[in-house]
């Protein structure tokens, strides 16, 4: 699908390893938000360059609201279901170097996109903040960074 990334396509953003059944109904509740995935598959590049320019696994990408509650998700509002997160295992780099790394880059000016990060035991929650979410003043209150998830 155009709009997406060299390393970061439609298709892997919108797959479930553990629920391959799930997929393609998953696959076509994403076209609605398919804008925000765009966006984050742009944040994904610059989070991959920032982590040694080597592949990142995605765990988990945009899920409805049926695969949303399969992997477990307790949340209804989780940014996942707006296609504005992913659950990432970078590789060469543990993901506590990994969460330092992004908290750095974002300090330094580097990932304006990037709105949250959290380490969530073995990968890390990414979360994209786009353009028209600040225009719209859609509760964006500053980066935010959590060691234990959203505990």
């Amino acid at each position: 699908m155009d709009g997406f990334s060299k390393f970061f396509t439609f298709e892997e953003l919108t797959d479930s390893e553990n629920h391959p059944a799930m997929v393609e109904a998953n696959r076509t509740d994403a076209l609605e938000w398919v804008d925000h995935g765009a966006a984050l598959s742009l944040l994904l590049e610059e989070v991959r360059h920032i982590l040694g320019d080597k592949p990142i696994k995605i765990n988990s990408g945009f899920r409805n609201a049926e695969l949303n509650k399969a992997v477990g998700s307790k949340s209804s509002k989780s940014a996942h279901t707006l296609f504005k997160a992913a659950d990432i295992v970078p590789t060469g780099m543990s993901i506590q170097k990994a969460f330092e790394a992004l908290i750095a880059a974002k300090q330094s000016g580097q990932l304006p996109t990037l709105k949250k990060v959290l380490q969530e035991g073995s990968w890390l929650h990414i979360e994209v903040l786009c353009d028209w979410d600040v225009k719209d003043g859609i509760g964006f209150r500053g980066f935010f960074v959590s060691r234990d998830g959203n505990k």
